[in-house]
């Protein structure tokens, strides 16, 4: 079974509850998620408000802790980081635990805690996400984070892409929302694989046909406002060579780390 929520807030209530929620925040929290743990953060733990992400961090040991975020788009004042994914290299981020809050993807992730499993997913652990999903029994809900409150065009993409692979794999559509958003990237597939290299072989030129469908939404746009174009590219990377790893929650304390 899976379901698609193009918000947080259109998530019914109860509706998550003894299932896997796949988070998703295209541009730019998810993708930031990954590239951190991928260049060796030992976890990221998503925080709602400023304040609080100031509190964990100097709640850590000295020298562990690694701040980012933005607000609006915009790298809070203070932090180490801000939201832009090629910021996260391994001399940055290796041992370190990141505390990130961010206006709309760290929220999503702590709306989804009534899941009984939380994943993050991006367009460059796709693959990873995918496979970690293959076997699930469980419902699946594809949770898009949206941008300020209102759906976002490269969520909806991505929740397309991951509706598009499961009903390949002959898993029911159980709302219309997860047809819709199948719909969406059964237009634009085709430009996004190798053609005839099949699944799995995405292009990687630099003009990468998802970089500019990226674009498109009122988000891309916002980035590339925002002067953070090299975002957009980094975002589009699908199936990144060195990313690929499933990004899980865990509790108590809660933080996401590399799926084992």
């Amino acid at each position: 079974m899976t379901f698609v929520h193009l918000l947080p807030s259109l998530i019914p209530a109860g509706a998550l509850r003894g299932g896997v929620a796949v988070v998703i925040d295209v541009l730019r929290a998810s993708t930031m998620i990954v590239h951190a743990l991928a260049a060796g953060c030992d976890a990221v733990i998503p925080c709602g408000e400023i304040d609080e992400a100031w509190r964990i961090a100097g709640g850590l040991p000295p020298g562990s802790a690694l701040l980012a975020g933005e607000r609006h788009g915009v790298p809070i004042e203070g932090f180490d980081l801000g939201n832009s994914p090629g910021a996260c290299t391994a001399d940055v981020c290796r041992g370190k635990t990141l505390v990130m809050t961010t206006t709309n993807g760290t929220k999503a992730i702590l709306a989804s805690l009534d899941a009984e499993v939380v994943l993050v997913g991006a367009f460059v652990n796709f693959a990873a996400t995918a496979q970690r999903l293959l076997h699930e029994k469980r419902p699946v809900h594809l949770v898009c984070a949206g941008t300020e409150g209102a759906v976002s065009y490269e969520d909806a993409l991505l929740a397309g892409a991951f509706a598009g692979h499961f009903a390949d794999l002959e898993h029911t559509l159980d709302n219309d929302e997860a047809e819709i958003v199948r719909g969406l990237w059964a237009r634009v597939e085709d430009a996004v694989w190798f053609k005839g290299g099949g699944k799995g072989h995405a292009k990687t030129d630099d003009d990468r046909p998802l970089t500019r469908y990226l674009k498109r939404g009122a988000g891309g746009r916002r980035v590339m406002e925002l002067g953070f174009e090299a975002d957009i590219a980094d975002a589009a990377a699908l199936n990144r060579g060195g990313y690929q790893l499933a990004v899980e929650l865990r509790r108590d304390p809660l933080r996401l780390v590399a799926a084992s």
